[in-house]
């Protein structure tokens, strides 16, 4: 019954703050909520929920005082790829913890955005279709391409670590320049910065810090240009020429994770979708890592 409270609760912060749930998941002591902000801030959308759901709370077990004994923990995300790393990160945490012992029960468990993915039902928290777009355009195929990849996941992460840009712990006054809070809530959570080097690189410039960019993105063209055999103009083209597709592939996940390109500027010089390009940055680190 709380944790039916909790995610209705849930459910009617985001309508009223207009955000969206990509991926959330219940602990025993805890929760990891993955949330796209709409109009509304992040520290307003959690005001409600957790002051309304410690009430609640509260009024049923017949108790008093605090609940919720440690600040919440924010991490900015970039959407371009992370967002996609999270939306898998987060629902394997009861895998992770022993609450399940395999995938089989993970798409059974009730507490996780997992199951709400492969089988939605009504009244349900994330947007789904959100997700889903960026692993295809048809919808079966979609599901299908997200159960392996959050499975691939599951055999690779370790505890608590994010791979590509970096992340990166908030100092000094870098809440206000990423003005997720009013002034005088400073306390109430613990933001740290997740993204690709020109999305860390915008905030940390923000904060007073800059930090160091290792290679350029010409150097990046040129070594896929030389270890694939394809011409630069080929990559940048439409060609679907599978040695093409695979340089084009190659170039878009090591101009993200070794030079921080963002997305967008991706999709600007690939002339391609933000789902095209996070499908395209996935199969690119798949062909890297299978050349390591």
């Amino acid at each position: 019954k709380d944790r039916a409270d909790f995610l209705a609760r849930l459910s009617s912060a985001l309508d009223k703050t207009g955000g969206k749930c990509l991926a959330w998941c219940l602990m025993p002591n805890h929760f990891h909520l993955l949330i796209l902000r709409g109009k509304g801030t992040l520290s307003e959308l959690m005001r409600r929920l957790m002051t309304g759901y410690a009430v609640g709370f509260n009024v049923r077990h017949r108790r008093c005082g605090h609940l919720f004994q440690n600040r919440y923990k924010a991490v900015l995300c970039e959407e371009d790829g992370y967002l996609l790393e999270l939306s898998a990160y987060i629902p394997l945490n009861p895998l992770r913890a022993g609450l399940v012992k395999d995938m089989g029960e993970l798409g059974k468990y009730r507490w996780s955005s997992y199951s709400e993915v492969l089988k939605p039902e009504p009244g349900g928290i994330i947007d789904r279709d959100y997700v889903l777009q960026h692993f295809g355009e048809k919808r079966k195929e979609a599901v299908k391409k997200f159960q392996a990849f959050v499975a691939e996941r599951s055999s690779k992460q370790g505890k608590g670590e994010y791979s590509g840009g970096g992340l990166i712990k908030s100092m000094g006054g870098l809440a206000n320049v990423l003005a997720m809070r009013k002034e005088g809530e400073k306390e109430l959570c613990d933001e740290r910065v997740l993204g690709s080097g020109d999305f860390i690189e915008k905030v940390l410039k923000e904060a007073g810090e800059k930090p160091e960019r290792k290679v350029k993105v010409e150097e990046i063209m040129k070594a896929v240009e030389k270890s694939a055999g394809v011409k630069a103009e080929e990559i940048l083209s439409r060609s679907r020429r599978r040695s093409v597709a695979a340089a084009r592939a190659r170039y878009c996940y090591l101009a993200k994770e070794r030079c921080g390109v963002s997305g967008a500027g991706l999709m600007k010089q690939l002339k391609m979708s933000s789902g095209g390009i996070t499908r395209l940055f996935y199969k690119g680190k798949e062909l890297s890592d299978g050349r390591r």
